[in-house]
């Protein structure tokens, strides 16, 4: 009876650490250096990311500065003020979850903010023309300032603020293709600002430009599949629609990439073929199983299946429930026999945020009044349970995401690309692009603006090429 009792609570603790969140930070040390918060921490072999928090004694509560991945271990926070008292708390984000936070202060002395550094004048990398409508800033980057662009439309005339961000780059959606603007920078750190760098004009040291259409597909029937019971829904288009683009993608010189090769390429990795193309299926439905994916398979092309995680778990639960279900889904046997032969790409279409309103969220998309630290919470959390899926199933990692209801903003934006996710794919917002296909300048990379990607809505009875401009 005792060895069992004491094999019992055996297999009681490991099934506990399994699931187990990371543990606290051991260490958390702040100085003052040069005018500036200099924090420091031990590295955690259970650390995917390092979140850090502030309050200053203006602020109520903590408030999120800064993520680093699990090798940067360092922050230099120069927005501090002289006689004030700063407390930093650091959390561990782990595959399981976050860490409970460690906290340490720093007491700044009256007359400290004298000994700080104005940052150095920016220096511009190059403009670059990405299409008709945006030019793309790129600075050579400073450690934790934000930088101020401004634009006229000639060298020596009255610049006006365009905009200021906290990464090295500018998007700047003129929707005016007739004029070659001209930019200058100025850095900013805490009250101290840099000159203004010298001016620059519209082409200059271009970066390499490439666009990217991308298609949005949801279910695929045929006549047997409606007589069975399977509902035509609202983005539903027959097999044979399938196939005929897919006979028109290869007949107009299209190579269909994944976005996993997007990211790569982007990330200095790879070539990109002439007239890439990315094919995104959203839900996974069962006729991805049945009819589109022997298609891929028979043209040598590949599409990118963004999955409702609860779906997927129902159908893999019950699958012969299946037969009784207007719209069945996939189990993950057949998304990880699909993802094996490389012609379907598993993303993510989120674990359990595909409902149209819930607590007053549309899918994946924050509501009025989120901040990000209230809706960073709950995409964390989701991603999370995304990840165990994908890792426990898949033997992979989710690196990029499909809006459900293709909802967004810039505040759902950064949050879903502070979890782990590198890109996201939205729908057909001139808002967000003002050119249906997805141009990228490549030295630019990914970032917050260039990693949520504008996609058509394939419908019955519009083919292919009502979508892509050739």
């Amino acid at each position: 009876m005792k060895r069992f009792l004491a094999l019992l609570l055996f297999v009681c603790c490991l099934l506990s650490a399994c699931g187990q969140k990371p543990s606290a930070p051991q260490e958390l040390t702040v100085s003052l250096e040069n005018g500036a918060a200099v924090v420091r921490w031990q590295h955690s072999d259970e650390a995917k990311t390092y979140r850090l928090y502030r309050r200053s004694p203006e602020d109520d509560d903590f408030k999120f500065i800064f993520d680093s991945d699990g090798d940067k271990v360092t922050y230099t926070d120069r927005y501090i003020g002289s006689g004030g008292t700063y407390l930093y708390q650091l959390r561990i984000i782990g595959e399981n979850g976050v860490s409970e936070a460690f906290e340490s202060t720093l007491t700044v002395p009256t007359g400290a903010s004298e000994s700080r550094k104005t940052p150095d004048t920016p220096v511009i990398e190059s403009v670059t023309a990405m299409d008709p409508y945006t030019a793309v800033v790129a600075v050579t980057p400073q450690e934790n300032c934000t930088y101020e662009f401004l634009r006229s439309g000639t060298r020596d005339g009255d610049y006006t603020h365009v905009a200021t961000r906290d990464e090295p780059f500018l998007y700047d959606e003129h929707r005016d293709g007739d004029v070659d603007w001209f930019y200058r920078v100025r850095a900013v750190s805490g009250e101290f600002r840099s000159d203004l760098s010298e001016p620059q004009k519209t082409g200059y040291e271009p970066g390499e430009v490439f666009g990217v259409p991308v298609l949005m597909y949801h279910e695929f029937v045929t006549q047997q599949d409606l007589d069975d019971g399977i509902a035509f829904d609202e983005y539903a288009i027959y097999a044979d629609e399938f196939e005929q683009d897919l006979q028109w993608i290869e007949d107009n010189g299209y190579t269909t990439i994944t976005t996993a090769h997007l990211i790569d390429y982007l990330d200095g990795k790879g070539e990109m073929p002439e007239k890439p193309l990315i094919i995104t299926i959203d839900d996974g439905k069962y006729g991805v199983y049945k009819r589109a994916w022997p298609l891929l398979k028979k043209y040598k092309m590949t599409a990118s299946l963004s999955i409702i995680g609860y779906e997927i778990d129902n159908a893999t639960a019950a699958p012969d429930a299946r037969s009784k279900s207007e719209a069945p889904y996939c189990t993950w046997q057949e998304l990880a026999e699909m993802s094996e032969s490389g012609a379907i790409e598993i993303i993510s279409h989120t674990d359990k945020q595909h409902y149209f309103l819930h607590d007053g969220r549309c899918g994946a998309n924050t509501k009025e009044g989120d901040t990000l630290a209230s809706f960073l919470p709950i995409a964390q959390k989701d991603y999370a349970d995304t990840a165990r899926s994908f890792k426990k199933y898949l033997g992979l990692t989710p690196t990029s995401m499909a809006y459900p209801y293709s909802r967004r903003t810039e505040l759902s934006d950064e949050a879903w690309l502070k979890t782990g996710f590198r890109l996201l794919y939205a729908g057909d917002d001139e808002n967000l692009r003002y050119s249906s296909t997805n141009y990228f300048v490549r030295e630019a990379g990914l970032n917050r603006i260039s990693a949520v990607l504008r996609r058509m809505a394939r419908e019955e009875k519009y083919p292919v090429d009502y979508y892509i401009d050739t």
